[in-house]
């Protein structure tokens, strides 16, 4: 009975849990279609809705904190620009994840072209949240490895695998959503995951984790 129950608690969480998501992304597309037309004084409600998961995209595109400052900021000065060409009922934020990393992408080939400005920049594991539920210092020196590990994996593989990977596995998109924010197909959108996971597993392994997150 105990099994049920708990069974049934986390489907009533979950269901919660959509709902919520669902009521989020139609107010997030009325504030959008509103500030498309013109109405400026809608623009904080949308900010509010929209930075915190545009910004952590641009985290995971960028290299350094300061780089992912730059594209997210670029990014909404670009959506406010471009806002009349905004599509009523196309998904809001995954037209602010495809100006990203159109924004990202212009800045890398622009950099690339200039690697004496590069310089030292912090890694974007700085940026991340750490999700510790034990505070003991060891707990919290694991944690730390864990996600440096992820972090730097994460910077290493190509753009195409990355951003593939974090839209599926971060930003919960489906293939085909994550296929129409990078213009490509589905399959080819898996294939970028795979390979992605399949780096992430072996970084992991390589560092002493399994693929769950635990010492082996």
């Amino acid at each position: 009975m105990e099994v049920l129950a708990d069974s049934a608690s986390r489907a009533d969480r979950a269901l919660a849990s959509s709902r919520t998501m669902n009521a989020t992304g139609d107010r997030l597309s009325a504030l959008m279609e509103r500030y498309a037309r013109g109405e400026d004084r809608v623009f904080e409600q949308l900010y509010s809705l929209l930075a915190p998961r545009l910004y952590r995209f641009c985290v995971r595109l960028a290299n350094s904190v300061v780089e992912a400052d730059d594209c997210f900021q670029e990014t909404f000065l670009k959506l406010h620009r471009a806002r009349a060409t905004y599509v009523t009922g196309a998904n809001p934020l995954h037209w602010a994840f495809a100006i990203a990393r159109s924004v990202y992408l212009t800045r890398l080939r622009y950099w690339r072209r200039r690697p004496e400005h590069l310089g030292a920049t912090r890694d974007v594991a700085e940026a991340g949240e750490l999700q510790i539920h034990d505070t003991t210092p060891e707990a919290e020196v694991a944690a730390e490895h864990l996600h440096d590990t992820l972090a730097c994996e994460l910077s290493r593989m190509s753009e195409k695998n990355r951003v593939a990977y974090v839209l599926l596995k971060e930003e919960n998109l489906s293939a085909r959503e994550a296929a129409a924010v990078l213009g490509t197909t589905v399959d080819v959108v898996k294939q970028r995951a795979h390979r992605a996971y399949q780096s992430l597993k072996s970084a992991l392994s390589t560092a002493g984790w399994s693929e769950y997150g635990n010492p082996v």
